[in-house]
């Protein structure tokens, strides 16, 4: 928003215009407000990527609100007769402007779902919470390392979103380069994967569209196909060289644990040509999912439901061993007039994820509309969407009504093998 703020105050502190709107104490309160404000955007932009940050409406409120009580005191006006009603009515307008700015989410809540289950529905990120000396030496990093890939942080799940559910960290990374790495080596006491996917669209499926340099067990690995990472407890990996990013990359991260911890490791290069751990690195998905007797009952079950979507698995970690249950699938467009996926229920938790590819302006626009099911309550899906399933909860079927655009859809279990409770209906 630009404006020209000589008009707006036209007098100075200590002689103050006769014409100008508020007198200089309340331009001194309504500057600060609006530089603090400009402050925290411009801070929580550097950590997210993100162009609209929802933790900013609340402190929009509580600084517009400040403003606004002060203000009574402070307009002048030569119609006397006009001065306390339109205080009234400024006061009013900026209070509404504040609330009508505070619709989005919370921070660390979930999405604005409706129903008793809408709270399992994630939309955004919880915000980080950084020391400033840590956020100085992140600074001070990605000068050093000459970082210039321009993300958004879409997505983020972990226990402190809704009890039991996984780590999970979605970012859109747009274009750029690094001259530097943007990770350090370390390990976990839980496994943990990475992903790479790229969004070239249906004739280019695989191509990752840029290349990203992975350590991996002191292994040095070049990435320019999407791919799935498995890392075992206790296998050190990092550092991360985002080396060229042509067009927008998926990047994520997620483990079989409820939140996030790691232990520093010594980067060692001596072993950067071996490839020990490439049998952790998926490329692609189970053969038997896309056999010919498989996607010949998938397309009869298809004709059923009337539906036109196109789509194709990408890619899954069924034949690493160790690993758990996880599965990547395209669907770049059609519809369809029915359900699919009967519903169901799982011993373990499990989480949906749909992602949109509708590009830097519109992040979180899914560019399509899903019906999804929580124990019989239906959610209409129209925003990029994190879906957390706890354990026993009968979910689906899902349903497809549109898609404009491709989107990205994913399940990820708390477990090493697929299974379905028998009596679950």
């Amino acid at each position: 928003m630009r404006f020209h703020v000589g008009r707006l105050f036209q007098g100075v502190p200590g002689s103050p215009d006769k014409n100008a709107l508020f007198v200089p104490d309340f331009q001194a309160r309504l500057f600060m407000a609006m530089w603090k404000l400009h402050y925290e955007v411009r801070l929580t932009h550097l950590l997210t990527g993100d162009r609209i940050i929802l933790s900013v409406n609340v402190f929009c409120f509580e600084a517009l609100f400040d403003t606004a009580v002060f203000a009574l005191s402070s307009f002048r006006w030569r119609d006397h007769s006009m001065r306390i009603p339109f205080r009234i009515a400024a006061v009013a307008a900026l209070l509404l402007f504040a609330a009508a700015g505070s619709h989005s989410l919370p921070p660390g809540e979930a999405s604005g779902a409706e129903g008793k289950y809408g709270k399992y529905i994630f939309t955004n990120v919880k915000p980080l919470d950084i020391p400033p000396d840590v956020l100085a030496k992140i600074k001070e990093d990605q000068r050093v390392q000459q970082s210039m890939v321009d993300s958004t942080h879409l997505l983020n799940l972990d226990t402190t979103r809704s009890e039991g559910a996984p780590y999970l960290d979605f970012h859109w990374l747009y274009k750029g380069e690094a001259k530097g790495y943007a990770e350090q080596e370390h390990i976990h006491d839980f496994d943990e994967f990475l992903g790479f996917v790229g969004s070239r669209g249906q004739n280019d499926p695989r191509n990752l569209g840029g290349e990203i340099e992975v350590w991996l067990g002191g292994e040095k690995y070049t990435i320019t196909r999407s791919c799935l990472i498995y890392v075992p407890k206790g296998v050190r990996h990092c550092p991360v060289r985002f080396t060229r990013i042509d067009t927008p990359v998926l990047f994520f991260t997620g483990g079989m644990a409820t939140s996030y911890s790691r232990t520093a490791t010594e980067f060692r290069t001596d072993k950067a040509s071996e490839r020990n751990y490439a049998r952790y690195i998926s490329y692609d998905v189970n053969p038997d999912k896309v056999s010919p007797e498989t996607m010949k009952k998938w397309d009869e079950a298809a004709r059923k439901r009337s539906s036109t979507v196109e789509g194709m698995r990408l890619m899954d970690l069924d034949r690493v061993e160790g690993a758990p249950y996880i599965d990547f699938v395209w669907m770049w467009k059609g519809s369809e007039k029915g359900p699919s996926h009967a519903e169901h229920a799982h011993e373990w938790g499990e989480t949906f994820g749909l992602i949109g590819t509708k590009g830097r302006e519109k992040p979180r626009d899914l560019g399509a509309e899903i019906e999804f099911y929580l124990d019989g309550e239906k959610h209409l899906i129209t925003q990029s969407s994190l879906i957390w399933v706890p354990p026993g909860l009968k979910h689906c079927p899902l349903q497809t009504n549109r898609i404009d655009t491709p989107i990205l859809v994913f399940t990820m279990g708390m477990t090493r093998k697929y299974s379905t409770i028998p009596s679950a209906k």
